[in-house]
């Protein structure tokens, strides 16, 4: 993968699409009922959908900036204060009448959501310099094609994500997509979707036929990763970061921050997966996406601090700190 080499300072990470207010309510002990008032011990306002990678990644300590359209309106200006204290840019954002809002509710470690608004997003700028890391979806990267294959010309890391296809159609036609990226992290369900086959493992070597890099996310049982080099293909698998989640609301947004901080500074791939386990890991124990993303002082902190957590993860962690403040320190 190649790497933009930047005079000075943090790498750049952009992030294209859809942007909501989140409403978070955490702790329901059973599933609403026409009617009825449930109150709950937790709950949460923030900047969900795209802000959770771009917030998550302004975090980990990289220039972060959005590709999205903000809303005019009071919810709008919400998100865009909040945006603002995380260092988040929005300066290539577009506006928009009315705010995307998200209610999530987390009952028994999982989530459901209730939404309002539209997926449109926007075009990057046309005179929009390469980013270090460029993330969006796969529709995206059909859309945004050329300016896409210019950036990764001049050495931009393309990193593809999904999202659930509420039609169940799963198009072929996405895959084809992945010409344009560099990396795909699906999770299991979008991979073995996508390639319509019935095991993890038979999903990522579908995947690789059309990415070097597939990085798919399996919760509780790790991260299944190959890379293809030629006409050979590498696996690996990651064994999960075991934690006592309380709200996977984020999780795949923070392993993709994670990835994208490590592969900014060059890291070998392994540091870079293990880094997104572990500021995944730190997320689901706290109520909330984009507000529950760990910086990486903190996440240094916690692998110093327990032992095991240190073993799996530790060393890789301290690496990408080290590198990621010798470029800063540029």
């Amino acid at each position: 993968m190649g790497h933009v080499t930047h005079r000075r300072g943090k790498p750049t990470v952009y992030v294209a699409g859809s942007l909501f207010l989140d409403i978070v309510m955490c702790g329901l002990e059973h599933a609403p009922r026409a009617g009825e008032e449930q109150w709950v011990g937790g709950s949460g306002v923030m900047p969900g959908g795209v802000a959770n990678q771009a917030v998550a990644c302004a975090r980990l300590g990289l220039n972060s900036a959005l590709i999205t359209y903000l809303g005019l309106d009071r919810p709008g200006s919400w998100v865009r204060e909040m945006l603002s204290d995380e260092n988040v840019d929005i300066s290539f954002a577009e506006d928009t009448d009315r705010q995307n809002i998200t209610v999530s509710l987390v009952l028994e470690g999982d989530r459901a959501f209730t939404t309002h608004g539209n997926e449109d997003v926007p075009l990057p700028p046309a005179d929009l310099a390469p980013p270090t890391i460029f993330i969006a979806s796969l529709p995206y990267l059909l859309r945004a094609e050329e300016q896409i294959a210019a950036w990764r010309a001049a050495g931009t890391i393309v990193i593809a994500d999904t999202g659930w296809d509420a039609t169940g159609e799963w198009p072929h036609e996405h895959l084809e997509a992945l010409k344009s990226a560099d990396v795909f992290v699906p999770n299991c369900a979008e991979a073995q979707h996508y390639t319509r086959t019935l095991t993890i493992e038979d999903a990522v070597v579908a995947l690789s036929a059309y990415v070097p890099t597939v990085v798919v996310t399996c919760g509780a049982q790790g991260v299944h990763v190959a890379r293809r080099d030629g006409d050979s293909i590498a696996d690996m698998v990651f064994p999960a970061v075991e934690v006592d989640a309380i709200d996977t609301t984020g999780a795949g947004d923070a392993f993709s921050a994670g990835l994208a901080a490590g592969l900014s500074v060059g890291a070998p791939l392994t540091d870079a997966v293990h880094l997104g386990q572990c500021a995944a890991a730190w997320t689901v124990c706290r109520i909330g996406g984009s507000s529950a993303a760990p910086t990486l002082a903190e996440l240094v902190d916690w692998v110093e601090s327990d032992e095991d957590l240190h073993v799996q993860v530790g060393e890789s962690v301290r690496r990408i700190q080290a590198e990621l403040d010798n470029v800063t320190a540029q």
